[in-house]
């Protein structure tokens, strides 16, 4: 893993793709910084730059992400990785680490910003550093479903189109919640569509009728015991689906200074279950 580990640094810093993320994040969270916070006198820097400064992911993570798997797959490099002695999860947790240390080698740059607002006034550092982990959180999260999307495909502007597309529609959940069908029966065809697809995932993985049917079957019996407990969950059941998937809605108590476990333990398990997606594909890939 470390060789694999050093080898993305060294092309991350051998191509533009580490100077652009750096120049982007340092441009953007400077214009916010010196015109929001400066000049206005706002030392609440997480509310201001740290929330602003999200919309950078859509660029970002394609950028840094794009090149993981698809690059590998198009040199035909990818070979000499699935032969090489080492394990997928290494290959994939190796990738994976030098892409997020560019990403928390910039929260340096936030922390040096509000040491400069710190002069000037008063600066709740509580905000500031929870802010730090939510934005660090929230770019991990984001650059474990761009590196899934990276393995899916040979073709870098592919891979960069689909994370671009990834990312939109995650800034956008919090919106989408607002327009979705309130009554319970839409909530209840969603949840069987979930079910199938979980079935249908399982019998991909496995060609195992049995354990195909079987988590069908605990889909179906899941679904009925929750509707005869709680029937009023599936009222405005869509809503409540997407805000409890949204990694927005869960960033913003990190600007308030609420460091909350279950959000920590939320952006975890996304990041664990995109990482799981990308070493089963590869692993597939590997014996095929």
């Amino acid at each position: 893993m470390k060789a694999i580990y050093l080898k993305e640094m060294r092309s991350y810093f051998h191509s533009l793709a580490a100077y652009l993320y750096f120049a982007l994040f340092i441009a953007a969270s400077g214009v916010y910084f010196s015109v929001i916070c400066m000049s206005y006198g706002y030392t609440d820097y997480s509310q201001y730059v740290f929330s602003n400064c999200t919309i950078l992911y859509i660029i970002i993570v394609p950028i840094l992400t794009m090149r993981l798997f698809a690059e590998e797959k198009k040199q035909r490099t990818d070979q000499l990785l699935l032969t090489a002695p080492v394990r997928t999860s290494g290959i994939v947790a190796g990738k994976y680490l030098a892409s997020v240390t560019l990403l928390a080698m910039s929260m340096v740059v936030s922390i040096v910003e509000a040491g400069i607002l710190s002069r000037f006034g008063t600066v709740n550092w509580k905000t500031v550093f929870t802010g730090c982990l939510g934005y660090f959180l929230l770019g991990a999260c984001l650059m474990a479903a761009g590196m899934f999307v990276s393995s899916l495909t040979d073709n870098q502007m592919i891979s960069a189109a689909l994370s671009f597309a990834v990312v939109l529609f995650c800034m956008l959940l919090p919106n989408i919640s607002n327009v979705v069908p309130g009554r319970a029966r839409y909530t209840y065809v969603v949840c069987a569509l979930a079910v199938i697809f979980l079935a249908w995932f399982f019998y991909d993985e496995t060609k195992n009728v049995k354990i195909t049917a079987g988590v069908a079957v605990i889909g179906v019996a899941v679904i009925a015991i929750v509707s005869k407990v709680k029937p009023d969950i599936f009222d405005n059941g869509l809503a409540k689906i997407i805000n409890w998937f949204s990694v927005m809605d869960r960033f913003n108590d990190f600007c308030s200074g609420i460091l909350n476990a279950s959000s920590i333990v939320y952006y975890l398990s996304f990041i664990a279950v995109f990482l799981f997606l990308t070493i089963q594909g590869i692993e597939k890939r590997r014996w095929n």
